[in-house]
């Protein structure tokens, strides 16, 4: 697999005559990047927005699937539906990458990653992804970047919105909304339920049954002007996800029951012109039950094996922001606490972190600066200090180029420390150090950029076994070397869109020059919306090269390249049928050896959605 193709066409975009659509795409409105309302023109970074049309548009069914289509990202998904997923957001590992949902962080205490799988599309309304370092603004784990995750917002008359949906490998589906306003609360109402039949997630010989999945969620969020100075906000999201699953070589018949929640509530004032004050109090509850038996050809007959792992985290922060002639301060106080139990028996199941960050931002004719330090204070590691700096020129008003340096962290999860008999309650934080430089264009609907890194990982915390035959263990015995360069690009031709994305990076140990386990050197993608009368067809091409199974490389997964193609018709003003043809070249592929992956299928849907 050869990304030059894709390469020469993003940059063959700058060919095309630019035609005008409504709503120029750099006129989203980005949060993450600086945890303030922002313009994307004038964010100083690598970023992504995908809104709710977007979202609807591409079809996919599952965050995992839609987030692979941006740049600079790779999934890896153990089996089906419901099985773990992780992302690696510009080479990072999976840990390295913090999500947060309408503020409140998601990256689980004890896994150390999200449980993305258990997040359900049809309750988001828009997603921001911001490549990079950013502990400076959000603390542990943004070593690789930021994804963040707004669920559905309010507002304007009252309408109802309803889909349903079913396809191969027994999937079906069924999701409503209520969205509106009355007396001056502005209120969104989501709820839904999905399950499949699946497939068997090992190969054979490995206990050849087919493992489901079923989940139910809603969310909710209400938002009210407390007079002309006050907002206040209140939201919440569960996800309730049981998943059958072959657990490795050795148990069958594994089942999980994973339960995630958050809610929020904030206070944002306007104190005066130019100054803005928001108050934050979030909690997020995780609960995971596994359940299974034992191979009676390793361990027995039938031995039974499971565990059960509880999380409640709570957050409070106070931010503002400012505007005066010497730039834009911003401050901001924030305090987490996390509590962990269950049936495994951690030592230590109390964990809290004080941070404090300060930042600044000024923007005077073509030049635009940003800085911003951060310092963590955790119960168990001390202090952790991180910074960047950003700086952007205008080189003409559709040519911008940057320059920026970020430092990030990542403090142990609890299962690294204390997981009983493998746990190692000696590691270290890891660090990170990275330089940036980016070229980016923009006029009109026409949108290219380039951006080059290099993320260098100290003390990065690897599993292996202590012996032959012996038990797996983490410890902080290697670096990691992250380089890269992403092109990627937009376009609009009327009623055709294109969009093209091409990462040639190099996530590699940095003592042995060895490819990071589950990351290509290449990965790109290729997409194109069209729409004609009341028909809207969309083709989704992902290319991605050759990766290895094990961190020796020894265990090779082949490269491969995966179509998917989406039709939609308009059957009256508010009502939409969809199909969409998964894999449609019924591609064989691995993103994890010994584990299946879904074949060409198809999935029909019917959305009644008010304009």
């Amino acid at each position: 697999m050869s990304p030059k193709p894709l390469a020469a066409l993003v940059a063959g975009l700058f060919a095309l005559p630019a035609q005008a659509q409504t709503t120029p795409m750099l006129d989203a409105i980005v949060v993450t990047a600086t945890r303030m309302p922002q313009p994307a023109r004038h964010v100083v970074g690598d970023v992504s927005v995908l809104s709710r049309a977007d979202i609807e548009r591409a079809g996919q069914r599952t965050l995992v699937e839609l987030l692979s289509t941006l740049p600079g990202v790779e999934i890896n998904q153990i089996g089906g539906a419901g099985a773990t997923s992780t992302v690696f957001l510009r080479g990072a590992n999976s840990q390295h990458t913090l999500i947060l949902v309408d503020g409140v962080r998601m990256n689980s205490a004890t896994l150390g990653i999200a449980r993305l799988e258990h997040l359900p599309l049809e309750l988001v309304e828009r997603i921001e992804v911001v490549r990079g370092p950013m502990s400076h603004l959000y603390g542990s784990d943004a070593i690789g970047g930021v994804i963040q995750i707004f669920t559905r917002r309010g507002g304007g008359e009252p309408r109802w919105s309803a889909a349903v949906g079913m396809g191969g490998y027994g999937r079906r589906s069924v999701d409503a909304g209520l969205i509106g306003s009355v007396d001056g609360v502005r209120y969104a109402l989501a709820a839904g339920h999905a399950e499949q039949d699946g497939f068997s997630a090992r190969k054979p010989p490995n206990h050849p049954d087919r493992d489901g999945y079923r989940n139910d969620r809603m969310s909710m969020n209400l938002e009210l002007d407390v007079g002309p100075l006050h907002t206040l906000a209140l939201h919440g999201m569960a996800s309730d996800g049981r998943t059958q699953f072959d657990d490795g070589q050795t148990a069958y018949d594994s089942r999980s029951k994973v339960r995630l929640g958050n809610a929020g509530l904030s206070l944002t004032s306007r104190l005066g012109a130019d100054w803005t004050s928001r108050l934050d109090a979030g909690f997020a509850h995780e609960k995971a039950v596994t359940r299974g038996y034992f191979d009676p050809s390793f361990w027995g007959p039938g031995a039974p094996y499971g565990s059960e792992v509880r999380m409640d985290q709570r957050q409070y922060g106070w931010q503002l922001d400012g505007r005066t002639a010497f730039g834009a301060p911003q401050l901001l106080i924030e305090r987490l606490e996390w509590e962990v139990g269950g049936d495994v028996g951690y030592t230590v199941s109390r964990r809290h972190r004080n941070a404090l960050m300060l930042g600044w931002r000024h923007e005077s004719g073509a030049h635009a600066w940003q800085a911003s330090l951060r310092r963590d204070d955790d119960s168990q590691f001390g202090a952790h200090d991180t910074g960047a700096a950003r700086y952007a020129y205008a080189l003409t008003p559709a040519w911008r180029a940057s320059l920026a340096y970020g430092e990030a962290f990542r403090a142990p999860s609890f299962d690294d420390l204390y997981w009983p008999g493998a746990g190692n309650p000696s590691l270290r934080p890891e660090r990170s150090r990275n330089l940036e430089a980016g070229l980016r264009f923009a006029d009109g609907d026409r949108q290219i950029s380039v951006f080059a890194y290099r993320n260098r990982v100290h003390d990065l915390i690897q599993w292996a076994p202590t012996g032959p035959g012996g038990a797996w263990q983490p410890s902080n015995v290697a670096r990691a070397d992250l380089r890269g360069v992403t092109l990627s690009g937009r376009q609009a031709l009327g009623n055709l869109a294109l969009r093209a994305s091409v990462d040639l990076q190099r996530p590699e140990d940095a003592a042995t020059g060895r490819q990071l386990m589950l990351r290509a050197r290449q990965h790109a993608s290729l997409g194109i919306d069209h729409t004609f009368g009341p028909w809207q067809w969309s083709a989704d091409w992902q290319l991605h090269g050759k990766r290895y199974n094990d961190a020796a490389n020894t265990v090779r997964l082949a490269g491969h390249g995966l179509l998917h193609l989406t039709l939609a018709r308009e059957l009256a003003r508010d009502w939409q049928l969809l199909a969409r043809l998964e894999n449609a070249l019924d591609q064989d592929y691995e993103r994890s050896a010994g584990y299946n992956t879904p074949g060409r299928n198809l999935f029909v849907s019917l959305r009644y959605q008010p304009r």
